[in-house]
């Protein structure tokens, strides 16, 4: 999606989109671990829930550590909930499976510090969710129209899981924040 097109035209989802448009490169672009952790805070309160990201990372390091963990662990069961409600067809059994397994990797190399691979599995496991919910994939045509005219914080979530998968490898700080806001829009839906 490029930036100077918007998918929806309510003029409250708009700001929302905007916002995420302009945050992103902030967010992307910056060295400098404070401004990171509020542009992070910032997006993370447009996708998901608003006001708590901050617990995430403002603290000492063995409270982030285990508030964290705890995201992950409820970004984990939502998750399964999700997959587990979602009704397929025999075609696509292997698929449900295939994403259970994406997402213990996800959460293994998110646990041990492996960024890059985490990155790689989150990419993969909302592609996964988008096709066992929707019947269709990020990669189709159509598809972000789609799922901003669904709701429009589930198309900024979209929208922002394809610029992670697209920028390419960052330092592992950067990454492990981009992966708590991805995490947390998803716990938080």
């Amino acid at each position: 999606m490029v930036n100077s097109v918007y998918a929806v035209e309510d003029p409250a989802d708009l700001d929302v989109e905007k916002a995420a448009f302009e945050i992103w490169p902030l967010l992307a672009g910056t060295d400098n671990a404070l401004l990171r952790r509020e542009y992070a805070a910032a997006l993370a309160d447009i996708i998901g829930a608003p006001g708590e990201f901050h617990k995430y990372v403002r603290g000492n390091a063995g409270d982030l550590s285990a508030r964290r963990a705890r995201l992950i662990e409820v970004f984990r069961e939502n998750f399964l909930l999700l997959i587990g409600k979602t009704w397929v067809d025999r075609r696509d059994e292997r698929r449900k499976a295939s994403t259970l397994d994406t997402l213990d990797a996800f959460t293994a190399a998110f646990g041990t510090g492996e960024y890059g691979r985490a990155m790689e599995r989150f990419a993969s496991l909302a592609a996964d969710l988008a096709l066992l919910l929707f019947g269709e994939s990020p990669e189709d045509p159509g598809f972000m129209d789609y799922v901003f005219r669904i709701d429009p914080r589930l198309g900024v979530f979209y929208w922002y899981v394809a610029q992670l998968a697209a920028q390419g490898p960052v330092d592992p700080d950067l990454a492990q924040l981009q992966l708590l806001v991805a995490v947390y829009s998803l716990a938080s839906f």
